[in-house]
């Protein structure tokens, strides 16, 4: 009988994993039981004693996790780096927006923008607005919601825009994206894998297979580079 092993799983990359379990399951005989979660719950549900083998989340979670003895010592390994971006309605045409003269045009125009409340890219969205001296501006019109709703919400057409990692946008049906934040206004986010001090062994061979470079095509495909941890 196979190992079973749980993962706790960002929202922002449910889609990927969906398409990766089976092959990950084929590939290494274990039995994947996946619990989807926005990453900042992901290190309060483990420290409340949720029991896991393998988490994915924004690095500095893993590392206190690892710090705190919730996570494998040394296991914390680099996943991908998911840059935020701008959902609206309708299908691809013209260029993307890619620069924060753009983006500072099209957020000023929308009339409505709704983002992930709880969410890292909800958070990230409001430090860039911030930065970007769009708070006045921009924020009165900016709703947060449920993880999960934004990107839907734009295709139904309740609101006109809708802040999300990439991997969301191009999996969310009925949205496009309008833009992608560029690295230098430092709204990327990166997401890491790690164990359990508790998981088999063969939580090692899941994770080198999440991070093997046979997925670095796929992976950028679904909005999702490789990247270095500090």
């Amino acid at each position: 009988m196979p190992n079973t092993l749980r993962l706790f799983v960002p929202a922002a990359i449910r889609a990927v994993m969906v398409r990766l379990a089976p092959r990950i399951e084929a590939a290494t005989e274990v039995r994947l039981i996946q619990e989807v979660e926005l990453n900042p719950l992901i290190p309060a549900r483990i420290r409340a004693g949720e029991p896991y083998d393998i988490g994915l989340t924004n690095p500095p979670y893993a590392k206190t996790l690892i710090e705190d003895g919730f996570a494998d010592s040394g296991s914390n390994r680099a996943f991908g780096r998911v840059p935020l971006a701008v959902a609206r309605r309708g299908e691809a045409q013209g260029q993307i927006v890619a620069d924060s003269m753009g983006i500072e045009t099209l957020l000023r125009s929308a009339k409505s923008i709704v983002y992930t409340g709880a969410g890292t890219s909800g958070r990230t969205y409001l430090g860039a607005i911030e930065r970007m001296g769009l708070t006045d501006s921009v924020l009165p019109r900016s709703h947060p919601m449920a993880g999960g709703v934004p990107a839907a919400s734009v295709a139904t057409g309740e609101y006109e825009l809708a802040i999300a990692p990439l991997t969301t946008v191009l999996a969310t049906p009925g949205v496009v994206p309008a833009a992608v934040f560029p690295e230098y206004l430092g709204t990327h986010i990166d997401m890491s894998v790690f164990r359990s001090t508790t998981s088999p062994d063969v939580a090692s061979t899941v994770i080198e297979f999440l991070i093997g470079h046979h997925l670095d095509d796929e992976l950028a495909a679904a909005g999702i580079a490789r990247f270095a941890l500090d």
